[in-house]
């Protein structure tokens, strides 16, 4: 099923929706446009000064597209890469509103990197978050090995890499991965409280705060993103991510030992 991309707006605060029928909805590239082409709208609303994000459904953004990825050829991994980063260094540099993931459910993968590229992060008592990609024989590719590392550093992101466990919001909020953990029938309830916190300050002064953060970040991540990319293309064109995408779309455990030939 196709996840679609809905924008509403109610003052200064915009609402980004995902949604599909099934509940479950999935990061492709074409949504990363549609996500694009939503920005730029949005760009030319002089009202704005928020933008929450979330999911209708069981999930925030399950994870990327499997289906796409297995069937791009593995020479494509580092572009593919790249391509992510774009758009997440977009979410994240977006200068005209500060950004608020409502994390409705789960959030694996591209789902967590998009959170991660947001501003602010309100998670849902029954959201679950984490990088399952090891696990296909991968590696997060779009920018989320380095945010995670400038949240929570070395020790607790090589466990979440490592193992590629799935974290619950009550832990998330503890390790500082989440700014509020709450019962999801709150969770809109509290993420537009938060936006009206920002909204009560001066505009510019945010825009500033917003801006000088970014550009810290910046200076660092770059370096990090480019090595990010380089191996994600060496783990997509493995045989060893192959066997892993063939697996999780035929339902079965990967034969590692196959893939090794």
């Amino acid at each position: 099923m196709s996840t679609e991309v809905s924008y509403t707006q109610q003052g200064h605060i915009g609402y980004i929706r995902f949604a599909s029928d099934d509940g479950i909805n999935l990061l492709s590239v074409p949504i990363m446009a549609s996500l694009e082409a939503r920005l730029d709208e949005i760009e030319q609303s002089p009202n704005l000064r928020v933008l929450i994000i979330t999911g209708e459904g069981r999930t925030f953004i399950a994870g990327a597209d499997i289906d796409e990825m297995a069937r791009a050829s593995g020479d494509e991994g580092r572009a593919f890469s790249q391509r992510g980063q774009r758009f997440m260094n977009r979410l994240a540099h977006f200068k005209h509103a500060v950004t608020i993931a409502a994390i409705n459910g789960s959030a694996l993968g591209g789902g967590f990197e998009l959170a991660l590229a947001c501003d602010l992060r309100v998670m849902a008592e029954n959201a679950l978050i984490g990088f399952p990609e090891v696990s296909l024989g991968l590696i997060p590719g779009w920018g989320g090995t380095q945010r995670a590392f400038a949240l929570i550093g070395p020790a607790r992101v090589r466990r979440m890499l490592l193992t590629g466990e799935r974290i619950n919001a009550k832990t998330a909020f503890e390790i500082g991965l989440a700014n509020e953990c709450v019962p999801l029938d709150q969770l809109m309830i509290r993420a537009e409280a938060l936006a009206k916190g920002i909204l009560a300050n001066g505009p510019s002064a945010v825009r500033l705060a917003k801006h000088v953060l970014c550009a810290h970040e910046a200076a660092w991540l770059e370096r990090g993103f480019a090595g990010e990319a380089e191996c994600f293309g060496k783990a997509f064109i493995n045989e060893e991510s192959r066997e892993g995408l063939r697996a999780f779309l035929e339902k079965r455990t990967p034969s590692w030992a196959a893939s090794l030939g």
